[in-house]
């Protein structure tokens, strides 16, 4: 009869298991979506401005997504069941990017559609969790991590090298870099009152423009973070097999 009894439990507990799993919530109608309540209204704006305008200059989608917890899920799986379903990117291009974020476990997730798979291989997706958006993300500062996500991709997009491993030299050489300019400027000062002429007031140089001058580089054109023309997220029927990568803050 115990037997009997254990058994009738194991099978209640292995019919009741599925119901355990974290639901697949309905398509996103935002690129920036958070279930949490813990970011800005300000910050979520300023993500969605910068996912929407990957969109519009590279034809890329790109959405983040917030989420209280895992709840026990494994999280490759259930980040891979949302890319699924909700079919960010365009079909035929398989050009979708979806950000996931749990902050109960610190965890997070960077689905890449298949279209974007040689741009963004798993080495890649991992160097734009840890360098782009794990600094951020210690300090609490997610919609930073968003922005810098964004601004990384931005590059990708664009044809730029991706975030490389040892991107933490860079400050080095850039301060090398500066104290060569410092010499020339010196050396030419130098030059022109030896001439006797007045000495140059600058090198020529254009400073980039890249950004717009916008402080942390996004929102221009959205009129405070808004959409502008955008109007929401619709996805375009792209598919995903797991490209990408995982990791925690």
């Amino acid at each position: 009869m115990n037997v009997l009894r254990n058994c009738l439990a194991a099978l209640t507990l292995s019919v009741g298991l599925p119901a355990l799993a974290l639901d697949v919530p309905p398509v996103p109608t935002r690129y920036l979506s958070d279930f949490t309540g813990r970011l800005d209204q300000a910050d979520v704006q300023r993500g969605e401005a910068a996912l929407a305008d990957l969109e519009r200059k590279h034809g890329h989608q790109v959405i983040a997504v917030f989420f209280p917890s895992l709840e026990g899920e494994v999280l490759e799986d259930f980040t891979i069941r949302c890319a699924e379903a909700w079919r960010v990117g365009r079909a035929g291009l398989d050009n979708g990017v979806v950000f996931f974020a749990f902050l109960a476990e610190r965890r997070m997730r960077l689905e890449v559609g298949y279209g974007l798979e040689g741009s963004i291989p798993d080495a890649v997706a991992r160097r734009l969790l840890d360098h782009a958006v794990r600094p951020h993300f210690a300090r609490g500062d997610y919609g930073g991590g968003v922005l810098a996500l964004a601004g990384a991709l931005e590059q990708i997009f664009s044809g730029s090298p991706p975030p490389s491993a040892g991107g933490e030299r860079r400050p080095f050489f850039g301060l090398i870099l500066l104290a060569i300019i410092l010499i020339v400027f010196i050396f030419l000062l130098a030059m022109a009152a030896a001439a006797g002429g007045p000495p140059p007031t600058r090198l020529g140089g254009r400073r980039s423009s890249r950004w717009g001058g916008v402080p942390g580089g996004f929102g221009a054109g959205y009129g405070g973070g808004g959409l502008g023309g955008f109007g929401g997220f619709s996805p375009g029927g792209g598919g995903f097999g797991g490209g990408g990568a995982s990791g925690s803050w």
